[in-house]
């Protein structure tokens, strides 16, 4: 038996949940435009909802890759499926004021990230199925890989079913932007979006500080700066894609040498705090890391405005750009 759950691939998904029906993309940013491109490239009815015509890009951008683009309100009206790819602490203000009073029964309400229905900052009517497809990566990756002919991996959830076909409604948006010729799972709302954030804190974070810490320490202690840049950055790349396509103990026992093997299983472990990780992992199931950003973005984002100054003239970010300048071939 095996130990993955089930792996819905394309021969497993029927695309008639989203047969003559039109699908709403409220908004046209990155997951905004890599999924309606994907979708409208395999048949389905695609329209755009945006902002203010002449206070936001989405609008002009989507009418020059050629969709109809209405208001928010218009483009609920004319919609079967709606799909809600604005950012996360945006959703409510945009939800409130131009989509919920113009839902009818048995419209289907799609998010690419759970926060908003776990969160309880948007509570939908109770006659309209309520799903979430969520590809792991941005837009245009994911619109590269489709145009490819790949995928990128999936995940659907379903929290209301009033219909008796939200799961296969789900399923269909993912066959339509590509993610079931990789595979495509079925989670909870809650796993995708403390699953999400428990990595974007630990994984992405931790990843992108070990980086910074690494460069420090050798620019501290004497090395050129353009090979401690390499060391920090350019280095895990090829490491990554190596142990994606074949497993950690593949590529420890038999791809790299056994200097780094042995670096990797002896010192590794020093540098990870299990117990942080472990604290990070329970506040984000309190639901504490979603009450700090949601009163971050209240706020204007003043802890993350002063982060960007802070990191943005770095000596790393500076030696960082003069480095992709230099090895510009290589990239």
């Amino acid at each position: 038996m095996s130990s993955i759950e089930k792996v819905y691939h394309d021969e497993d998904v029927n695309m008639d949940a989203l047969k003559g029906k039109v699908v709403a993309i409220m908004g046209y940013g990155s997951q905004g435009r890599g999924q309606s491109n994907c979708l409208r490239d395999n048949g389905v009815n695609v329209i755009i909802g945006a902002g203010n015509k002449d206070r936001y890009p989405d609008w002009e951008n989507a009418e020059k890759d050629g969709f109809t683009v209405y208001p928010f309100d218009e483009a609920v009206k004319k919609a079967d499926v709606v799909m809600i790819l604005l950012q996360d602490p945006a959703q409510p203000a945009v939800y409130y004021e131009s989509i919920h009073q113009n839902l009818r029964p048995n419209q289907t309400l799609c998010f690419a990230h759970g926060f908003a229905i776990l969160y309880g900052t948007i509570v939908p009517p109770e006659f309209v199925d309520v799903v979430l497809f969520v590809p792991n990566g941005p837009g245009p990756v994911v619109r590269q890989k489709f145009l490819d002919g790949s995928g990128i991996y999936g995940a659907v959830a379903v929290d209301q079913d009033v219909t008796g076909h939200a799961k296969e409604t789900a399923l269909a948006i993912a066959k339509g932007v590509g993610s079931t010729r990789t595979g495509t799972v079925y989670i909870s709302f809650q796993h995708e979006t403390e699953g999400d954030n428990f990595e974007e804190q630990v994984l992405y974070g931790g990843t992108i500080n070990l980086m910074r810490a690494v460069y420090e320490t050798m620019a501290k202690n004497g090395y050129p700066k353009s090979f401690a840049y390499a060391k920090a950055i350019r280095s895990i790349r090829s490491v990554i894609d190596d142990i994606d396509r074949v497993g950690i103990e593949e590529y420890l026992s038999k791809r790299c040498s056994r200097t780094c093997e042995f670096a990797v299983r002896t010192s590794g472990p020093r540098v990870i705090n299990y117990d942080e990780i472990e604290k990070i992992f329970r506040e984000t199931e309190k639901g504490e890391f979603a009450k700090r950003w949601l009163l971050e973005f209240q706020c204007g984002m003043p802890t993350l405005n002063r982060l960007r100054r802070t990191h943005k003239n770095s000596n790393m970010e500076v030696v960082g750009k003069e480095w992709r300048e230099k090895f510009s071939k290589e990239v």
